[in-house]
């Protein structure tokens, strides 16, 4: 990609609201000549999107999944870890944390309580079964179905009693889990272990990560309800809010850099 292009899409990124042609040339310093050129460029393969009210333009659907699904373990991590932390405070329980990306769902950070006198469950990090696990459920249920589909195993485990293998069972689950906007996984994985996790939704990209407790299943089951889902679904809000700011705040860093050494390389050839 053209080094020019790069600056357009960096001054979309950066900027808090729909920009239009003119104010790019102004933003990019790109001549009226070009300009268009690049736009219809990036719109033709997907990077930028012309929004209703015409000429002006907000990042696209495919460099959107492309930044997010790219993204550190460690940037979503940091932007969330204040969102877990007041999870666990309120719950009491272990928190987590699980995202989509290259055809599965990995749990990539976990929230432990901190009272050493209650005892608490810690499942790990790492790949998640969908028709097992609570984090991948919900991540599931709310993709794409051609991506769903990628993530269901041919042959899934049976880990307990519990565990569904069907694979008409699972699709009705994860329909489900659409319909209700959380999913559970009460004894699937480990007897006595339920856990219980919602979607984190990106602004028109879906489901990428999810959220959620995990805990005894006589702690967890009867608190789903009345305590566990309105603190989830809250903070789940929250943790979106946070994943995106921090992508804002990336971009304009990237894209203030960038524009000086555009602005130092102009000054060097004249």
């Amino acid at each position: 990609m053209q080094d020019r292009q790069i600056l357009l899409l960096e001054a979309v990124a950066s900027s808090a609201t729909p920009v239009s042609a003119s104010e790019l040339a102004r933003m990019t310093a790109t001549p009226r000549a070009s300009l268009y050129r690049h736009i219809a460029t990036l719109l033709a393969c997907g990077f930028l999107e012309e929004i209703d009210t015409g000429n002006r333009y907000v990042l696209g659907m495919r460099f959107i999944k492309i930044a997010l699904t790219g993204k550190s373990d460690t940037h979503v991590i940091n932007a969330v870890s204040a969102v877990l932390l007041r999870v666990v405070k309120d719950l009491g329980e272990t928190a987590f944390l699980a995202r989509y990306r290259a055809g599965r769902v990995d749990l990539i950070h976990t929230q432990v309580p901190t009272d050493p006198s209650v005892p608490h469950i810690y499942p790990g990090l790492g790949a998640r079964p969908v028709h097992a696990c609570s984090s991948a459920k919900v991540i599931a249920a709310f993709l794409a179905p051609e991506l769903q589909c990628d993530l269901i195993e041919t042959q899934p485990t049976r880990f307990t009693d519990k565990t569904r293998t069907d694979p008409e069972q699972i699709t009705r689950e994860l329909q489900q889990v659409r319909r209700h906007g959380y999913a559970t996984c009460d004894g699937e994985i480990d007897v006595g272990v339920t856990s219980i996790a919602v979607p984190i939704i990106i602004d028109r990209l879906g489901a990428v990560f999810s959220m959620g407790v995990v805990g005894p299943s006589a702690r967890i089951t009867p608190a789903i309800h009345p305590r566990i889902l309105p603190i989830l679904s809250k903070e789940a809000i929250h943790a979106a809010a946070a994943i995106q700011h921090c992508s804002v705040v990336e971009a304009e860093t990237t894209n203030a850099m960038s524009l000086a050494a555009a602005k130092e390389r102009s000054n060097q050839q004249h």
